[in-house]
């Protein structure tokens, strides 16, 4: 449930949410300090009319482009992410030298986690990384379902939804039941908070 989670996972996961209500990707990241202090926290910007390369609007390349490194060491940083990076965000974190990252949920379309154990650059950067699973990657992978679903009702492929229902498929079958009804659209429109639609998710698995 949501205040069963960590103060660092309810930031990442309301970011999540305003991608989602703004029409992007549901994917939040946020980066706090060795005592667990707010740094940046940002979203995926993919659909914003203002956003000009749209396609690289990642929520953790938006947050690690502006991290000012004269400030803070990355090294001491802590990413948290909703969702596994993709090979651009991956190798954002790695060139900052950003050394811990969190994960709500595996990403088995673009995931690239693998690398920092096959590959020599990301070896050397002994990066500490962890998934949080259970029910945050439950819902994580449930609100990026739902999305898959408006753009597969706008004629998209549905081989990121097919990925999704592999490693996870009650979350996609969740989604599917709540995008009959547009339950997820109605909270957004209603301005719900986070909180209250991650318990919703859960109490309807």
């Amino acid at each position: 449930m949501w205040n069963d989670i960590s103060k660092q996972w309810q930031t990442a996961f309301e970011e999540a949410w305003e991608a989602f209500c703004t029409g992007s990707i549901p994917i939040g990241a946020a980066v706090f300090d060795e005592n667990g202090g707010l740094i940046l926290k940002d979203h995926n910007r993919t659909q914003l009319p203002e956003t000009i390369n749209r396609r690289i609007a990642h929520a953790e390349a938006n947050i690690l482009r502006q991290l000012d490194t004269s400030r803070f060491d990355p090294k001491k940083l802590t990413l948290y992410t909703t969702m596994e990076p993709c090979p651009m965000c991956m190798g954002t974190a790695a060139v900052s030298n950003i050394r811990h990252l969190r994960s709500a949920a595996h990403d088995p379309h673009c995931g690239m986690i693998h690398l920092i154990e096959s590959e020599p650059y990301f070896i050397g950067k002994a990066l500490d990384y962890t998934f949080e699973c259970g029910d945050p990657e439950l819902v994580q992978l449930t609100l990026q379902s739902y999305y898959e679903l408006r753009c597969i009702e706008a004629g998209a492929s549905r081989c990121v939804l097919d990925s999704f229902s592999e490693q996870c498929p009650e979350a996609t079958e969740i989604s599917e039941r709540l995008y009959q009804n547009k339950v997820l659209d109605r909270f957004a429109e209603e301005g719900t908070a986070f909180g209250v639609v991650f318990d919703y998710i859960l109490s309807v698995k």
